[in-house]
């Protein structure tokens, strides 16, 4: 009966919801056994879900269906670790039976289901995971509390279907587009952004564009249409245009639609050539090393690429289009809209900025979309902070007021599932300010007991007049985040885990210092102390560059001391501007990676800051040791590292590390700098002297001037190399600028 009612009901839900172009959500709890059985008793579900020969043989019904999850039942088609690779691709069924509950996976792959899709979700021990995962708790009522989506219990007696909203009363029949869009586009707003991509390639040079959209929104169709339209304008003349993304798989639906758009055009790999015109996937590292211009620069899903590597572009091509998702279910990209426009207004007030708010996918307000946006907080609005008077000194050192002051407070998983409002001001202020937060992050936030969050709040009292808040309330406002994790010591690793880390037979989770300091630095003792790994932190923007990061930091100390933890420390794609903040804070190296993170495209680092005894006297240790292979590793692996880079990690190193200078070495760098000895009889010495110069207070002209020695004598650069990064003729120039940094030094009191 059971089966009966609930093939009837889908038949009428699937008829209604493309009529209406929506998309539901359905979510089955009970066992994988019944859920299997019942959805199996419907003829569109059947040969996803019994792929028997015959059932096979009727697959051919043109919907499409993505199973995802670890189910022996549900014989999955997505890969678990590649689910983002579907992004673009689209589904008529989505089947997500997954007992890590997959956040990530689950709302990457709700941005396939096109309108009149049905999402799945099998929950088979609700009773456990309720009571476990705080953020399955918090997903279970959102959807519980929502007349739009459905509930079906496997131990309810009669099959209860009475969730299944009315379309028909939320939503009107959509009428048909009488008149077609221009270029083959399928509304207004995206023919605006075709437009404005093809006059940034034909119009005034120095006029960037930035495209920004909700996932479905048409973005990467737009681009294709536009470069397609282009690649067809050029065909007779040499024309190219160079795509880009933090991954290749972001453009995979790029390429897919530009395939469609030039059949007769010659396609390999990730470059189409057609005629005398050609388009080209490039990295963003070759992007930035590439010497020539190029007629239009797309860089898709610019939200992965650091703000400084995007202005570093912007600097080497005329023509460029910046294209990226904002509420992206990978990834948020708030905080590239806020750092990236305040840099395009700055340096080009001529920009232009596209929006695309209409779903192509599916209708406005689909009340699947509503429901990922309100369960990851991919929506979370950050507020105004709210100030009297703006300081005149900085933030970290003052309160604003008799009636406004800052207060440090942690908080448990326990404490914001009981309090929305703080979750989700919390996480906007991560979205806003870390373009790498993600859905996952709020699981790790509800879920991981080595987790805290740490926040500096701004709190508002009634002033002598009640100017705060007009009834004489208190309030308090989030301006700075940070997410911690216990790790080593005392945090579940035994015996047996260290001994399988050492021998390289496993790797564990939710230890990465300790786990990268033995297996990468080859510290023995690593698990024998008691980490706390900021992972991250997050400054409102109407109070970032106030000093409000060094202060959260003081404050993250002290709460490391009271908890007896060792070390504090962090792990991050290491940028100059990123690694003065860790050192300000009295933080030191331990280790830079030898390979480039995929998601900032810099090589990570470890900084930590010893707080027992034998936590300072072991960094020291590793500090020293990180400096003795410094040197040979600027050789090789280190090369390629920025030069501002290297010059800043110099000036942090200790004397002690250093060789000393003997009378003949100083003779010989005056000698050289005076003219009298070349260069190649003195460059021992000049090695010796400029490494102890470093370690000086510079300003801010002689560290620009040092710049050239780190990546000529430090790096041994090519020179040629250093000559075209630091616009120097040649050999001779080079030689010159050398001795004018030298005099300079050593006539400096």
């Amino acid at each position: 009966m059971q089966a009966q009612l609930f093939n009837i009901w889908f038949n009428q839900l699937s008829n209604e919801l493309n009529r209406s172009q929506q998309r539901h959500f359905v979510l089955l709890i009970g066992n994988e056994l019944w859920a299997h059985s019942l959805l199996s008793t419907v003829d569109k579900i059947k040969p996803f879900l019994l792929p028997s020969e015959e059932s096979l043989s009727d697959i051919n019904t043109g919907a499409e269906c993505l199973i995802y999850g670890d189910s022996s039942l549900f014989p999955t088609n997505v890969n678990r670790q590649r689910y983002r690779d579907k992004l673009g691709s689209e589904a008529d069924l989505i089947f997500f039976s997954d007992s890590q509950f997959n956040l990530d996976a689950l709302a990457a792959l709700s941005g396939t289901l096109k309108a009149g899709g049905v999402f799945f979700l099998i929950a088979p021990q609700l009773s456990h995971q309720y009571h476990q995962s705080l953020s399955f708790q918090r997903f279970y009522n959102i959807v519980l509390n929502s007349s739009y989506h459905t509930i079906i219990n496997e131990s309810d007696k009669c099959l209860s279907l009475s969730q299944a909203y009315d379309l028909n009363k939320t939503v009107a029949t959509i009428s048909k587009q009488l008149q077609p869009y221009p270029h083959g586009c399928v509304n207004a707003e995206q023919v605006k952004a075709v437009e404005a991509v093809i006059k940034v390639s034909t119009g005034r040079s120095k006029r960037p564009l930035v495209i920004t959209a909700d996932r479905g929104r048409g973005k990467s169709s737009a681009l294709a249409i536009a470069c397609a339209m282009l690649l067809k304008e050029r065909v007779s003349e040499p024309f190219e245009i160079i795509v880009s993304a933090p991954v290749v798989s972001a453009l995979s639906v790029f390429f897919k639609q530009l395939g469609e758009l030039l059949p007769r055009a010659h396609q390999q790999g990730h470059s189409v050539k057609l005629g005398k015109a050609n388009l080209k996937f490039m990295t963003i590292d070759q992007l930035v090393l590439k010497t020539e211009s190029s007629q239009l620069v797309i860089v898709d899903e610019a939200a992965g690429v650091p703000v400084y590597i995007l202005k570093k572009l912007l600097g080497i091509y005329n023509r460029m289009v910046f294209a990226t998702t904002v509420h992206g279910y990978e990834g948020a990209g708030r905080g590239f809209l806020i750092n990236f426009k305040k840099i395009l207004n700055q340096l080009y007030p001529q920009s232009k900025n596209v929006q695309l708010h209409q779903p192509i996918r599916w209708r406005q307000g689909d009340p699947l979309e509503r429901l990922i946006f309100k369960s990851c907080l991919l929506k979370a609005e950050i507020s105004e902070i709210n100030l009297p008077c703006l300081p005149k000194k900085p933030l970290q050192s003052c309160s604003y007021s008799k009636s406004t002051r800052l207060e440090f407070k942690r908080y448990l998983a326990t404490d914001l599932i009981k309090n929305e409002t703080l979750l989700a001001e919390i996480f906007s202020v991560l979205i806003t300010a870390h373009y790498q937060t993600k859905p996952s992050d709020l699981q790790l936030i509800l879920d991981n007991k080595q987790v805290e969050v740490a926040c500096l709040m701004l709190v508002h009292h009634r002033s002598e007049q009640g100017c705060i808040d007009g009834h004489g309330n208190t309030s308090n406002q989030v301006v700075a985040v940070a997410l911690v994790m216990h790790e080593g010591k005392g945090c579940g690793v035994n015996h047996d885990d260290v001994q399988a880390i050492k021998n390289s037979r496993r790797r564990i989770r939710n230890n990465f210092l300790p786990q990268s300091l033995l297996s990468h630095c080859g510290d023995q003792q690593a698990f024998e102390f008691h980490y706390l790994r900021v992972m991250r932190i997050a400054v409102h923007p109407a109070v970032q560059q106030q000093g409000v990061g060094l202060r959260l930091m003081a404050e993250l100390e002290n709460m490391a001391h009271e908890q007896k933890v060792d070390f504090l420390g962090a792990s991050f794609g290491v940028h100059h501007l990123l690694l003065q903040f860790w050192f300000k804070a009295g933080y030191s190296l331990a280790r830079i990676g030898f390979t480039k993170d995929k998601a900032s495209g810099e090589h990570s680092a470890i900084v930590i800051n010893g707080l027992s005894d034998a936590a300072k006297e072991k960094q020291m240790y590793l500090h020293r040791e990180f400096f003795r292979s410094l040197d040979y590793l600027l050789l090789d692996e280190y090369q390629a590292l920025d030069s501002r880079l290297v010059q800043l990690v110099y000036t942090h190193n200790h004397e002690m590390n250093l060789e000393s200078l003997s009378t003949k070495d100083r003779e010989n760098v005056v000698a050289y700098g005076l003219g009298k000895r070349q260069y190649s009889s003195c460059v021992f010495s000049i090695f010796l002297w400029f490494k102890h110069e470093l370690l000086k207070d510079n300003t801010a002209e002689s560290i620009e001037q040092s710049l050239v020695l780190v990546a000529y004598l430090l790096q041994k650069q090519k020179c040629a190399q250093v000559c075209s990064i630091f616009g120097l003729t040649g050999k001779k120039m080079l030689d010159q600028h050398i001795k004018n940094y030298v005099i300079s030094q050593l006539n400096k009191p």
